[in-house]
């Protein structure tokens, strides 16, 4: 998405230019930060559109967050859909215990957006477990972080969901609403950068 937002911008580059060498990695981040409001307005306006809000929780959740993982001079802010532990532990976040399909007691949050995804980009549809028994042992290959590339020996449980999900029963189509969001708004989001980089060269120059 980033890389869209910088093809073209022509008058824009040579305008940031003026910015001071100390001054352009604050600027860029509140460029950056006004053209995602931009596109997190559009997602949400999207969102509401396709009937996704039942509880209010994906919608609401749209937010978007700076990536401090980037490369040295680059701003960049992630559009996405906040969820689990991503949440926090706020009051308003309400933590309950559950004990999953393992068995295992985990900590879970009331109304977790976690199903974005599914919506965003479709979901096989997994058929329900028949109390098969067992496990079944597979291989696959993983690269090392020193290139090598090692076989691992894998179990999964004969009727867990992995195993389920290699033969789906069908499809469901997704229903996206951050990617249209850019498609909809990009030129919004450059003329928010523009003016947001207006303004602060006004600030400067007094």
């Amino acid at each position: 998405m980033a890389d869209e937002l910088i093809e073209g911008l022509g008058d824009l580059r040579e305008t940031f230019v003026k910015v001071s060498d100390e001054m352009k990695d604050r600027v860029a981040l509140r460029m950056a930060a006004a053209a995602g409001s931009v596109l997190k307005k559009e997602s949400r306006r999207i969102a509401q559109s396709e009937g996704l809000r039942k509880t209010g929780a994906l919608i609401n959740n749209i937010v978007i967050k700076r990536e401090k993982n980037v490369p040295e001079g680059t701003a960049q802010y992630h559009l996405g859909v906040r969820h689990g532990r991503g949440l926090g532990n706020g009051k308003k976040i309400i933590k309950y215990l559950a004990v999953n399909k393992a068995g295992r007691i985990v900590v879970r949050r009331q109304n977790d957006p976690y199903y974005w995804r599914f919506v965003e980009f479709g979901h096989k549809i997994v058929p329900p477990a028949s109390g098969k028994e067992g496990v079944i042992e597979s291989y696959y290959t993983r690269t090392t972080k020193n290139g090598k590339v090692r076989t691992v020996l894998r179990q999964v449980q004969a009727d867990g969901i992995s195993i389920r999900r290699r033969s789906p029963t069908g499809f469901v189509d997704p229903i996206p609403f951050i990617e249209p969001a850019l498609e909809n708004k990009k030129d919004e989001a450059i003329a928010a950068m523009e003016a947001k980089l207006k303004k602060e060269l006004d600030k400067l120059s007094k």
